[in-house]
């Protein structure tokens, strides 16, 4: 097994000190002081750069003209070639379906790439269903068609389907037999979140007391915070048991009410996410998603036919940089908002989004304007700008 050394690099919370690391099998095998000589069978010179964890989406459906909503494993490949570029080594598969048979036929066809990916490309973890148990009343850009009651018996069918590799669920805690889903969502292992959600301020704490431990894209689709009604946001902001994620582009959210989410919960309990689709990370225009007819202009992706927001279009990078630009936040805490804290709410925080030893060797090399210069995948460099 080769091993390989990235010397004079400044760690993420400590960039006043140089250090050096030693990569090898997958996972970092040695942090060291830069007054210890590098070793390893190659050594690479890091030129003073940031070495941070890669990014992980959580909640990503396509991006670079590729899409995650399929069953084509090559868009999945051809994604996972385009992430890395915006610094992304991990993310998971967001998915749903016109119907149980088509959200099946999804997930079988892609669950072979599931943590094999190909030389450089980013690591599919697993996937996330977002739906079909959620509310019309807050589909947001979902065909209501699409949308359903929760049923046990469907999800465990779908988590086989996935070779046990659903790692997210998005319900609304709200509809008949969603407590019973809740439960079998956390038996499976995955991470019940809420989301696309009409729910009250009780629902959404008995949800919590159930097992929710995450909440979907916080402020969009959802009941709206009132004084009278807190609904789900207050929920969120005022437990402990949750993580919260929040799309930090500015236009899904404003960035007043990303601070204030990121200052009741504390920052290590926010996830930043793209929520990105097909045209994210492309210029302006016009194209096509599930039959719907979109525009790209101004930051957002809206239905052509009602302005509705139908997708991300801001890369992960550019979110950690709003982030630290307009979210109150320290730099470290930043990267942390797309690495460490996603890793820790999918719960492989142990194992991913923290660049010490026995991690996984998934790392960015940053400049001091947080821009990715270098992106590492399993201790390969995947990504050179």
């Amino acid at each position: 097994m080769t091993s390989t050394a990235i010397a004079s690099v400044r760690p993420y919370r400590d960039p006043d000190r140089t250090c050096w690391l030693r990569v090898g099998g997958g996972a970092i095998e040695v942090i060291d002081s830069a007054t210890a000589a590098p070793s390893g069978d190659e050594i690479v010179d890091g030129r003073g750069l940031l070495v941070a964890p890669g990014y992980i989406d959580i909640h990503v459906h396509g991006g670079g003209g590729f899409d995650l909503m399929t069953d084509d494993p090559e868009q999945v490949r051809g994604y996972a070639r385009w992430a890395v570029t915006h610094g992304v080594t991990s993310f998971l598969i967001s998915t749903c379906g016109r119907d149980h048979a088509e959200i099946l036929h999804r997930l079988r066809a892609l669950a072979p790439l599931i943590g094999k990916p190909r030389p450089g490309e980013a690591r599919a973890l697993g996937f996330h269903l977002e739906g079909p148990y959620i509310n019309p009343v807050r589909k947001g850009a979902f065909d209501p068609r699409w949308l359903r009651s929760p049923d046990v018996r469907e999800y465990e069918e779908l988590f086989e389907a996935s070779g046990g590799t659903v790692r997210q669920v998005t319900l609304a805690p709200e509809l008949p037999g969603a407590d019973d889903l809740i439960r079998a969502v956390v038996r499976s292992g995955a991470v019940a979140a809420m989301g696309h959600t009409d729910a009250t301020f009780e629902q959404a704490l008995r949800a919590i007391d159930l097992g929710v431990s995450h909440v979907t894209h916080c402020y969009n689709a959802m009941r709206p915070f009132s004084h009278r009604d807190p609904g789900v946001l207050g929920a969120v902001m005022t437990s402990d048991a949750v993580t919260a994620e929040l799309i930090g582009d500015g236009a899904h959210v404003d960035f007043a009410a990303a601070e204030l989410l990121v200052r009741a919960k504390g920052a290590s309990k926010v996830v930043l996410i793209t929520d990105g689709m097909p045209l994210c990370g492309t210029p302006d225009g016009e194209g096509e998603w599930e039959g719907v007819s979109i525009r790209v202009e101004g930051g957002k992706a809206v239905r052509a036919s009602d302005g509705t927001i139908i997708g991300g279009t801001t890369p992960m990078d550019q979110m950690v940089r709003n982030a630290a630009q307009h979210l109150g936040v320290r730099q470290e805490q930043a990267l942390d908002l797309a690495s460490s804290n996603p890793a820790t709410a999918l719960r492989i925080g142990e194992e991913y989004g923290y660049p010490a030893p026995s991690y996984a060797a998934d790392i960015v090399l940053l400049d001091d304007d947080m821009r990715v210069v270098e992106t590492w995948v399993a201790g390969e460099r995947v990504h050179a700008a």
